[in-house]
């Protein structure tokens, strides 16, 4: 919490932002009770505990099953603004009555913890599916604003009735908005679409004196400011194959705190000993301003062995920072 109100630590904590390994986590903890989720925290070092996600009902996507039995996107459903109309508004108050007694246990386990919410333009171009999305941008503008304000009125729904009553210490907008070479629109449309209308969304979280963060996979360039202007104090991904971690830190490490950036593939394919020099390569340049949370930069899943992955936390743990740096 040092960092994300604006502190330097040269020891990066460890926030694993989203954790897929769902078999590795029932082996060694059980269910993912909280309590479990603050036994996995003590014992992999990690700072802080995910209380989940708030449903705000804004999701259009069509789902499919594997050959395996794994359920992954398959595209969009979202057409007409009569989806948005008949679409219900969320009961609020079970999530409140599951969430405020979670996060008692958090903070009397001496940790802190976030919630998560959609965003206007990863809801609605993943509703859609991106080709559609982007054939209605140019043919009814029109018709994709007001796809964007219905999700933030949404979530500004959500920070009155959910977050203000739960009190969690950090607000994780899910963003994904950026290929591995830029954003997926062109970036002066994609600030005229969702500058205003997240400014007038963070407005809320500001008022409660609660941070927030984002997160998008692929490049930041064009991200990283807009956040920035917009009093964001985190974002997470900064995936390696699409982002120059040292140039990252360089341009923007003083103004945001930058989180992540160890490859999944890396850690499904590598040896421990191979990992645990990325992640001390990963440490040194991420830290260099004292602004950097170590994490992978997606989710890790199970198809990464064990070893790899304890070797990855292991090595965050182990990381001695220099301490000129700090003098």
């Amino acid at each position: 919490m040092k960092l994300i109100h604006g502190g330097r630590v040269f020891k990066p904590p460890y926030w694993e932002v989203w954790f897929g390994m769902q078999r590795f986590f029932q082996h060694r903890y059980g269910d993912p009770t909280v309590q479990n989720r603050i036994r996995m925290a003590e014992d992999l070092g990690m700072a802080i505990i995910p209380l989940g996600g708030i449903d705000t009902n804004v999701w259009f996507q069509r789902r499919e099953e594997t050959s395996t039995g794994l359920s992954r996107y398959a595209g969009g459903q979202l057409e007409s603004l009569r989806q948005l109309e008949e679409r219900p508004i969320p009961d609020f108050k079970p999530i409140v009555e599951r969430l405020r007694p979670d996060q008692q246990n958090v903070r009397e386990s001496g940790f802190v913890s976030w919630v998560v919410l959609p965003w206007c333009f990863h809801a609605v171009a993943t509703s859609m599916g991106l080709r559609n999305f982007i054939v209605r941008l140019h043919r009814d503008r029109e018709f994709i604003e007001h796809a964007f304000d219905w999700v933030e009125e949404r979530n500004r729904l959500a920070i009155d009735k959910v977050v203000r009553k739960v009190r969690p210490d950090l607000v994780l907008f899910d963003g994904d908005c950026a290929y591995k070479t830029g954003l997926m629109v062109n970036p002066e449309i994609f600030r005229e679409l969702v500058v205003e209308r997240t400014r007038k969304t963070v407005s809320r979280l500001r008022s409660l004196g609660i941070p927030y963060a984002f997160h998008t996979d692929g490049k930041l360039d064009d991200v990283i400011p807009i956040l920035v202007e917009l009093g964001f104090s985190a974002v997470h991904g900064c995936e390696r194959t699409a982002n120059d971690l040292g140039d990252l830190v360089e341009r923007f490490g003083d103004e945001i705190v930058l989180v992540g950036n160890m490859d999944v593939t890396t850690l499904y394919l590598s040896t421990p000993q191979r990992i645990r020099a990325e992640t001390e390569r990963m440490l040194m340049e991420g830290s260099k301003k004292g602004r950097f949370v170590a994490a992978c930069n997606t989710s890790p899943l199970d198809n990464i062995p064990t070893d790899n992955y304890l070797a990855f936390v292991d090595a965050i743990r182990d990381f001695s920072p220099r301490l000129d740096r700090e003098s």
